[in-house]
């Protein structure tokens, strides 16, 4: 009884929090722009770089354990980062934010994915 009281708790709360983004019309903190990006220190930047290289390779360890084909996310990261460090790939977005300075408000994420992670999966 007290475990399937658990469950239904773990699902309202998941619908309710899935619900409340709806509501609002702002980017959230995830949707980090080149404005962000331009303001943030380097050790927050390599931060930021250090949590998707880890998402990356926990998903590409599972994809090879469970023998089922990485995302396109995680094949196209490693096809346009796989040799680069932290630091190349932070300057490759550092870069591309100081020669388009008027796509400030551009995520961080649609960067990466468009200009560099898409032509590099070609």
């Amino acid at each position: 009884m007290k475990v399937r009281f658990l469950k239904g708790v773990c699902v309202v709360a998941l619908v309710c929090g899935l619900v409340v983004p709806a509501f609002t019309t702002k980017a959230g903190p995830a949707d980090l722009t080149g404005v962000q990006w331009t303001l943030s220190t380097t050790s927050e930047k390599l931060a930021f770089l250090y949590g998707v290289s880890s998402t990356v390779a926990i998903e590409k360890l599972v994809s090879e354990k469970q023998n089922t084909e990485a995302s396109p996310f995680v094949s196209a990261w490693i096809k346009a980062f796989g040799n680069d460090s932290w630091k190349q790939i932070q300057k490759k977005l550092d870069d591309w934010y100081s020669a388009h300075p008027g796509d400030a408000e551009r995520p961080v994420f649609d960067v990466l994915w468009y200009e560099f992670m898409a032509p590099a999966d070609k």
